[in-house]
C-alpha cells in the first residue's frame, strides 16, 4: 500500500525558497519513466522525479570555481546574452563573512563555551563542531552547537545567546520548562520557522524538541526507535509530520502513529530537505550521492556518481564525485545548493541537473571574509551545512573548529 503524507506547507525552512517561500506540493508534472510516482507531500499527487542516468564516474575531478570571479563579469557580458540560471544565482550575491565562530578547538567532543562569550561579538565566541545554522525572518540565526550540548541564536546586532540547553549533556524529561534551563545531549541538528519556533534534534536523548518564540522548551516527540549519528531534521509547519535522519535509515514521524521506519538503504545519511515538488530529499555522506525519497519510500539518486572524484563545474550532477555530500537547500530556482564535508565545496546544480561550483574550498581552509565570495582562493573547509534566510542570504556551517559563515544577498 502506498504511503499517503500530506503536509502543510508553509512557512520557512528546509525545502522552502531563498525568499522564505513554501514548496508547492502539489506540483502535477510527467515523470522521466514511464511510470507515475507518488511523492511525500501529496500520495495522490504525481510530481517528476529526477531520473537522470548514473554514468561511469572516472573521470578528472574538476573543483575550480566557474570562470567568472568579478562580481561584474557575473552580472553581464559585452555582448549582453541571456545570463544562465547559475549566473543568474551568482549574480545575486556578493560579499562573504563570519557570523559566528573562532575555530581555536577542533578536538571532537570538547566543549569551548565560556559564560564570557554570553551577549558577547559572536565573531568572538567559540563554537563547539556546530551541525546546522538555520535563520528566522527577524533575521536571527540559530545554531546547534553540538558539544557544547546548546542552540546559539546570533542577533541582528552581531551578537551571541543561548536559547536552548544548559552547556551540560543530560536529559531533564518532557515537562515544559525554560528552554535555557534544559540539558540537550549533543543537539546535532535544527529547524526554525519563520517566526522563530525552533525544533532540536536531540540525538543524545533520542527526542526532537521545540522551543516557542517565547523561550518554552517542549518534548514534540522522542524516536523509540533510537537514533543513530542523526542530523537531517524537517518537521511540517503544522506538526502534522516529520523526517529524521538516522545513520542508514530515515523515520517518519505524525501524532498519532508515532516514529517509524519510512526508509532504509542508507550508508550515513547527512541533511534532509522538502523540495518544492513535495518529496524527500537526503544527503547520503557514506555514499556520496543525493537522493529523491517517494512516498513509498522509494528512492532515486539525483547527484553525485557514488566516486569521491570526477566530473566537476559544467558536468552533470549525476555525473560527478561528491566527496562526503551533507548539505543541501533548495532555491526558487528549483536548483539546489550542496555541500560536502570532505570534499570541502558547496555546489549549485540547476535545472538542467548540471553542477557548478558555487563556494570553493579545501580541509584547513577559513578565509575570504570582506571580499567578494567568488574570489579566487579556497575560503571553506569540511562544509556540514548550507541553508539560505528568508533574507535570500546563504549560511555555511563549516571547519571542524566551527564557522557560521554568510554569503550575503546584495540588496
Amino acid at each position: 500500500m502506498i504511503l499517503a503524507l500530506v503536509l502543510a506547507l508553509g512557512g520557512s525552512g528546509p525545502g522552502c525558497s531563498a525568499e522564505g517561500g513554501a514548496p508547492t506540493g502539489d506540483a502535477d508534472a510527467a515523470a522521466d519513466t514511464a511510470t507515475d510516482t507518488d511523492t511525500v507531500a501529496d500520495a495522490e499527487t504525481d510530481t517528476a522525479a529526477d531520473t537522470a542516468p548514473d554514468s561511469d564516474p572516472d573521470t578528472v575531478a574538476d573543483t575550480d570555481p566557474d570562470t567568472d570571479t568579478d562580481p561584474d563579469t557575473d552580472t553581464a557580458t559585452d555582448t549582453a546574452e541571456p545570463l544562465t540560471e547559475f549566473e543568474q544565482v551568482v549574480a545575486r550575491y556578493d560579499l562573504l563573512t563570519t557570523a559566528a565562530g573562532t575555530g581555536l578547538i577542533t578536538d571532537k567532543s570538547v566543549s569551548g563555551w565560556l559564560p564570557t562569550y554570553e551577549g558577547g561579538p559572536a565573531s568572538a565566541a567559540e563554537l563547539s563542531r556546530p551541525h546546522m545554522a538555520q535563520a528566522d525572518d527577524a533575521g536571527v540565526i540559530y545554531i546547534a552547537d553540538k558539544d557544547a550540548h546548546a542552540v546559539r541564536a546570533v542577533w541582528t546586532d552581531g551578537t551571541i545567546h543561548t536559547v536552548a540547553g544548559t552547556g551540560a549533556p543530560g536529559d531533564d524529561g518532557d515537562t515544559p520548562a525554560v528552554a535555557t534551563t534544559v540539558r540537550l545531549d549533543e543537539p546535532n541538528g535544527l529547524q526554525v520557522q519563520g517566526d522563530g519556533t525552533l525544533y532540536i534534534l536531540d540525538l543524545g536523548n533520542e527526542a526532537i524538541r521545540k522551543v516557542t518564540p517565547g523561550g518554552v522548551m517542549t518534548t514534540l516527540f522522542r524516536v523509540e526507535l533510537g537514533l543513530a549519528t542523526g542530523r537531517g531534521l524537517w518537521v511540517a509547519p503544522d506538526e502534522s509530520s516529520a523526517f529524521v535522519a538516522s545513520g542508514t535509515w530515515i523515520a517518519r514521524w505524525t501524532p498519532s502513529g508515532g516514529a517509524s521506519v519510512f526508509a532504509t538503504g542508507f550508508t550515513d545519511l547527512g541533511n534532509l530537505v522538502v523540495d518544492p515538488g513535495g518529496d524527500l530529499v537526503v544527503t547520503d555522506r557514506g555514499a556520496n550521492r543525493v537522493y529523491r525519497v517517494l512516498a513509498d519510500g522509494t528512492k532515486t539518486a539525483i547527484a553525485g556518481s557514488g566516486a569521491t572524484a570526477g566530473g566537476g563545474s559544467g558536468s552533470r550532477a549525476l555525473e560527478s564525485g561528491l566527496y562526503g555530500v551533507r548539505g543541501i537547500w533548495f532555491l526558487d530556482t528549483g536548483g539546489y545548493l550542496l555541500a560536502t564535508h570532505e570534499g570541502s565545496q558547496v555546489w549549485y546544480v540547476d535545472t538542467d541537473g548540471i553542477l557548478h561550483l558555487f563556494l570553493a574550498g579545501q580541509k584547513g581552509a577559513h578565509a575570504g571574509d570582506g571580499q567578494y565570495f567568488r574570489n579566487p582562493g579556497a575560503k571553506v573547509s569540511e562544509v556540514r551545512a548550507v541553508t539560505v534566510a528568508p533574507s535570500g542570504d546563504v549560511l555555511v556551517t563549516e571547519h571542524d573548529g566551527g564557522f557560521v559563515r554568510v554569503v550575503h544577498r546584495r540588496p
